[in-house]
C-alpha cells in the first residue's frame, strides 16, 4: 500500500545536518512510514494553521486541491481550472494567481487532498455547501498532470523541442513591445493580472499605493491606452479615488464584525440626521488634515493616502470601517443610545476574540476602545 494514500498520520519528519559545513542550515526529509491505524493515533499529532490550506482564489478550504509548478501554490481544483481557461482565451502563458509566476505543470495533489479531508472533519464549519461543491466540480479541468508548453495542455513528460521553446513570443501588454508615456517593458518585467477583466499589466511599484490589489483601467487610462481586442481594460469603477466611492450602509467587517457594535453606531449616526456619507465624507476631510493616528488603517502606504489616492470598493470598505471606529470614540457618552450607556469597556477592546464566539459578551461590553489588556495595549 502506498503510504501517502493513508493520510498524515503516516508522516514523520527526519531533521539532519546539512551536508554543507559553511552553512547552519538543516535539511528537513519527510519518511514515510505505514502504521496501524491505533498506533499512529497515539503517535502522532501535526498541529496545522487552516490558513495555510486555503485557496487564495475562493478564501475557502481547498477543495479537490492541485498544485502548480515551479511556484508550488496550491488551489481548489475548479477555482485553477476556471483561471486557467480564462489565461488560455486571452494569453499565451498561463500565470500563478497567488505569485503571477509563469506556471509549467499542474497536477492534483492527493497528499494535501488527506490533509484537506482531515481538516474538513475536525471543523464541520468550513465545509462548503452542495451546491458551491457542485459548482467547484463542474468547473474542475484537471484530472490528470498537465505541462505547459507553447500550447497549453501538454501531458505530463511532454516537451517543446529546443527550437520551438525559444520561438515562444509572449506580449502580454501593450507597454511589451511599445513604448508607451515613457515607459516600456523589458525581459525582467513581472506583470500583474487585473483582478477584475483578466489583462494583464506591468508592475510598476513606484506607483503603488493604497490597494494592494492589481486592477489595469486607472493604470492604462493614465498611460492613454484604451481597451481593444487584443487587450481588455476594466471598468473605471473598479479602482476610483476615495472622494468618488460613495456607501449607504456599515461595512460587514466594522468594528471587528461586531454587529452589536455596528447596530449602535448605526443608531448614533441615524440620531445626528445626517447619512452614513455625510459622516464618511467629514472623517475622510479630518484623515486629510492629520487629525486621526493613522497606525491601524488597513491600506498599503497609510501615511500617504489622501482622498485623490485609488483604491477599489473592498479596501474602501477597510477605509470606513477605520473611519467609524474613530467616529465611534470621538461620541461623547451621552449621545449614545441608552443601552449603550451602560455597558463597561472590555479589557481587550477592539482585539477581544471573545466578542466573535460569545453574542452575550458581545452585546454586555464596549470593544469600540482601546486594550488596557494582552499583547495589543
Amino acid at each position: 500500500m502506498n503510504p501517502l494514500h493513508k493520510g498524515i498520520s503516516n508522516t514523520k519528519v527526519l531533521v539532519v545536518p546539512s551536508p554543507s559545513l559553511k552553512t547552519n542550515k538543516v535539511l528537513v526529509i519527510p519518511r514515510f512510514e505505514v502504521m496501524d491505524e491505533e498506533c499512529s493515533k497515539k503517535q502522532l499529532k501535526i498541529c496545522l494553521d487552516v490558513e495555510h490550506a486555503k485557496c487564495s482564489i475562493c478564501l475557502n478550504i481547498w477543495h479537490d486541491v492541485v498544485t502548480v509548478a515551479p511556484c508550488l501554490h496550491n488551489f481548489c481544483n475548479g477555482c485553477f481550472s476556471e483561471w486557467l481557461r480564462r489565461s488560455q482565451e486571452k494569453h499565451s502563458s498561463v500565470l500563478c494567481p497567488q505569485c503571477r509566476a509563469v506556471v509549467q505543470f499542474v497536477g492534483r495533489n492527493h497528499f494535501l487532498h488527506n490533509i484537506e479531508e482531515d481538516i474538513l472533519q475536525t471543523d464541520s464549519s468550513l465545509k462548503r455547501s452542495d451546491e458551491e461543491i457542485a459548482l467547484l466540480d463542474s468547473y474542475a479541468s484537471v484530472k490528470s498532470p498537465l505541462h505547459w508548453g507553447k500550447n497549453v495542455g501538454r501531458m505530463e513528460g511532454a516537451r517543446l523541442p529546443p527550437d520551438e521553446e525559444s520561438d515562444v513570443v509572449d506580449l502580454p501588454c501593450p507597454q511589451c513591445g511599445t513604448e508607451l508615456a515613457g515607459f516600456q517593458c523589458n525581459q525582467n518585467t513581472i506583470h500583474l493580472q487585473c483582478q477584475a477583466c483578466g489583462g494583464m499589466m506591468p508592475s510598476r511599484n513606484n506607483l503603488s499605493l493604497g490597494c494592494d490589489r492589481a486592477f489595469c483601467g486607472a493604470y492604462w487610462r493614465a498611460q492613454s491606452v484604451f481597451e481593444s481586442d487584443s487587450h481588455p481594460v476594466c471598468s473605471r469603477e473598479a479602482l476610483k479615488p476615495i472622494s468618488e466611492h460613495t456607501i449607504t450602509r456599515i461595512p460587514q467587517l466594522a468594528h471587528e464584525n461586531n454587529q452589536h457594535e455596528q447596530d449602535i453606531t448605526e443608531r448614533c449616526i441615524s440620531q445626528t440626521g445626517r447619512t452614513l456619507q455625510d459622516v464618511i465624507s467629514d472623517w475622510i476631510t479630518k484623515l486629510e488634515n492629520r487629525e486621526i493616528d493613522r497606525t491601524r488603517m488597513p491600506l498599503n502606504h497609510a501615511e500617504m493616502i489622501t482622498a485623490a489616492t485609488h483604491i477599489c470598493s473592498d479596501c474602501y470598505d477597510k477605509l470606513v470601517s477605520f473611519l467609524l471606529y474613530w467616529f465611534r470614540i470621538s461620541v461623547p457618552k451621552y449621545l449614545l443610545p441608552p443601552d449603550a450607556t451602560q455597558r463597561e469597556d472590555c479589557w481587550y477592546g477592539y482585539s477581544c476574540r471573545t466578542q466573535h464566539h460569545s453574542e452575550e459578551h458581545a452585546r454586555k461590553r464596549n470593544h469600540v476602545c482601546r486594550p488596557t489588556r494582552g499583547r495589543n495595549m
